[in-house]
């Protein structure tokens, strides 16, 4: 067992003895508040106040017992070490001792603000903050943030973990300027975190520099600053994976379904499954903004049926409305804004309206008074409700739409692709990656979202009059956790198009315009938080999206943060990186790398025999280093190299957009010209390849010009 890995057990079991006693503890609050709920109920009785006060303390104790069935899962989730010696854990709720010693400060308390406002600039006291990750009843990680490394020391009686140690070491550095570095580090980070929530905050920055640091520390801050607003109507935070989706979960502190939903681009669509994955090309087309438009005219196109004239018998006159007629009114209420299915009862309105017009001119009625035509068309509405004839025209007159009804038409070309939006090109692309693959893409996830809001929901059909009110089967007193799981089960019946208060998206270069249209459902009126870096976009025209940001912004406010420095990717990479990075944008500053490995990227070209050198290149590095190992190619070589190599259970082989967000301490890419010519966003591809390393990166091609 390595000396690193012995530390990490070591400081696991010591927060473990912890949380052990806080279970232990709560087990007994439970335990005390059950049998309190329990004699409340059987007490009481005679005087209706003798009843009163029963209901009113059995409903106290029923919210105590479901806040403390709560808190058992991710009860602890941080520690603060301050720097007068005094330690204090971090959880969900407060939870004392019998002699009222504190075991765990609710996260709420003013002293444990500091978890989530103490900075390396301004540390408030607290020498090591502690994140604890907590698997049911079982401490399985910690991870250590100095804010004050220089007293690492002073720690007595533990080691410090992860990134904490780095940043120890480097303020032992007898130059001074490592420790200033990170000084400036925390200092530009926590100006992003605690920026005002006034409208949306833009967060950029190259690789290494913390934006997703920032986005998660940003929540935590937010949530304790604005919990009683973001608590009611929920945060979303939106990253570009599975596996983000997973880190996150284990680093937020545990704040129930309905304050954080925690999301990948593959899942921001609810009720929709992603099976497969489209190419570059197909993406890019159905990612861009013009699909709106297109997409628009499909479901004006659903919507209009062929009209044949109605016949149908009206207060005893058999009458003709023209198909001509019910074509030249759809238009109108095709004009407007809102969505079809909403516009449903106005049509029902328009065409029986359109009935009593064919039964005036039919009965010679013209000279009537307003008043009396206004109580015909009113007579109609309730004559003809149950008319099967009507109902048929209406049907065609304004037919009733389901999103995936209409997007399985387009796929298979029931629906064609309207021209104009769209080259001819993009047309015949889209129609053959449907035809040929019936699987469902992130980004078909969001043109059915589009659909969603473009068609609405259905109309609710008509309740009978005689209707009675549902009678109240929950009994005089209904529990605290009953009214909970009903207020929970409200609120996600339309989570996909809940107005959140707060929306977080991590690598935001990388979320197409019309992922944008699409998270932008879910905030109309809240606030945002978006952090990104534009070099790395798969997308061939990353202006579009930056546009589709700020649109999504609308009149709201827009601040722009941008990360400089790099502390995690060596000088020596990052070299070469800006290379590749000037081929970009000869404009573009790259982040200042401040750790320096003294191993140079080693750039192997015109090699004949790139398989027997991949397997040399990983060999090599696995000896090199102690951690994890990438080798990075394009989409077409990374299967033929996944069977190629080692199965070393640290080598990972990934596809370019598979390796985005991914960090090794050692990294080969193969035939970095391939990469670069793979699509439209090639270099920003191969830039992200290049920087996936923080100690060895090795580079193989077959060309003499790799670039």
């Amino acid at each position: 067992m390595s000396q690193q890995s012995a530390a990490l057990r070591g400081e696991i079991a010591r927060e473990q003895e912890l949380v052990d006693a806080a279970l232990a503890r709560l087990a007994v609050l439970r335990a005390e508040t059950s049998a309190a709920e329990e004699a409340g109920l059987r007490g009481g009785g005679g005087t209706p106040q003798a009843v009163y006060e029963r209901d009113v303390t059995v409903l106290h104790f029923a919210g105590r017992r479901a806040t403390l069935d709560a808190a058992a899962d991710g009860l602890v989730f941080g520690r603060l070490d301050r720097d007068d010696g005094t330690v204090h854990h971090i959880g969900r709720i407060g939870v004392r001792t019998e002699e009222q010693h504190a075991l765990v400060v609710d996260w709420r308390a003013p002293a444990a603000a500091a978890f989530y406002r103490a900075t390396a600039a301004q540390p408030d006291d607290v020498v090591r903050r502690r994140t604890i990750s907590c698997r049911g009843d079982k401490v399985v990680a910690v991870e250590d943030e100095l804010l004050d490394p220089a007293r690492a020391d002073d720690l007595v009686g533990t080691t410090v973990i992860g990134d904490g140690a780095f940043l120890a070491a480097l303020s032992k550095e007898r130059t001074g300027r490592m420790r200033d570095i990170v000084a400036t580090i925390q200092r530009e980070q926590d100006e992003a975190v605690r920026a005002p929530d006034d409208g949306v905050l833009l967060v950029t920055g190259g690789p290494g520099t913390g934006k997703t640091a920032v986005a998660l520390h940003r929540v935590a801050f937010l949530m304790y600053s604005h919990r009683e607003r973001f608590s009611r109507r929920g945060v979303l935070v939106v990253g570009p994976s599975p596996v983000f989706v997973d880190y996150v979960s284990q680093v937020l502190p545990t704040l129930g379904e309905t304050s954080v939903r925690l999301v990948s681009l593959e899942t921001l669509v609810t009720g929709t499954a992603v099976t497969g994955r489209d190419s570059a090309d197909v993406a890019a087309v159905k990612g861009s903004l013009r699909m709106a438009d297109v997409l628009k005219k499909v479901t004006r196109t659903a919507g209009r049926p062929r009209v044949e004239d109605v016949r149908i018998v009206f207060r005893g006159r058999a009458v003709t409305v023209p198909g001509k007629e019910q074509a030249t009114r759809r238009s109108q209420l095709e004009r407007s804004p809102r969505s079809h299915n909403s516009l449903h009862g106005q049509a029902r309105t328009a065409l029986a309206n359109l009935v009593v017009r064919a039964w005036i001119r039919a009965a010679g009625a013209e000279d009537w008074s307003d008043r009396a035509k206004d109580d015909l068309r009113e007579e109609a509405h309730i004559d003809l409700r149950d008319d099967a004839v009507f109902e048929q025209a209406l049907a065609s007159f304004w037919p009733v739409l389901e999103r995936h009804e209409v997007f399985d038409r387009l796929r298979s070309g029931d629906l064609r692709l309207p021209q104009g939006a769209l080259t001819p090109d993009e047309v015949a692309l889209l129609a053959a990656a449907w035809r040929d693959n019936d699987s469902v893409t992130a980004a078909d996830a969001v043109l059915l979202d589009e659909l969603d809001d473009l068609i609405g929901a259905p109309p609710a059909p008509p309740e009978p009059d005689d209707d009675e009110p549902t009678p109240d089967d929950y009994g005089e007193v209904t529990t605290f956790a009953d009214r909970s799981f009903r207020a929970e089960r409200d609120l996600s019946a339309d989570e996909s198009h809940r107005d959140y208060a707060h929306v977080v998206v991590d690598e935001a270069q990388d979320v197409s315009p019309m992922q944008w249209r699409a998270l932008g459902r879910r905030a109309r009126s809240g606030t945002w938080t978006v952090v990104g870096d534009w070099a790395q976009s798969v997308w061939p025209h990353p202006d579009e999206t930056a546009e589709a940001v700020v649109g999504v912004a609308g009149k709201r406010r827009l601040r722009r943060h941008e990360l400089t420095t790099n502390y995690r990717t060596s000088t020596e990479i990052a070299e070469l990186a800006a290379t590749v990075l000037t081929l970009i944008d000869p404009a573009a500053t790259p982040p200042a790398a401040v750790r320096s490995t003294g191993h140079a990227p080693v750039v192997q070209i015109q090699v004949v025999d790139l398989d027997a050198t991949a397997r040399a290149a990983v060999a090599e590095l696995l000896g090199q280093v102690t951690g994890t190992v990438g080798v990075v190619a394009t989409a077409a070589d990374a299967p033929r190299l996944r069977e190629l190599l080692s199965d070393d259970p640290r080598l990972q082989v990934l596809d370019t957009w598979q390796a985005k967000g991914m960090e090794f301490d050692g990294c080969l890419v193969v035939s970095p010209e391939h990469i670069a010519a793979e699509g439209a966003a090639g270099l920003r591809s191969l830039y992200v390849a290049i920087t996936r390393a923080t100690q060895r990166l090795i580079v193989i091609s077959a060309a003499d010009r790799p670039w």
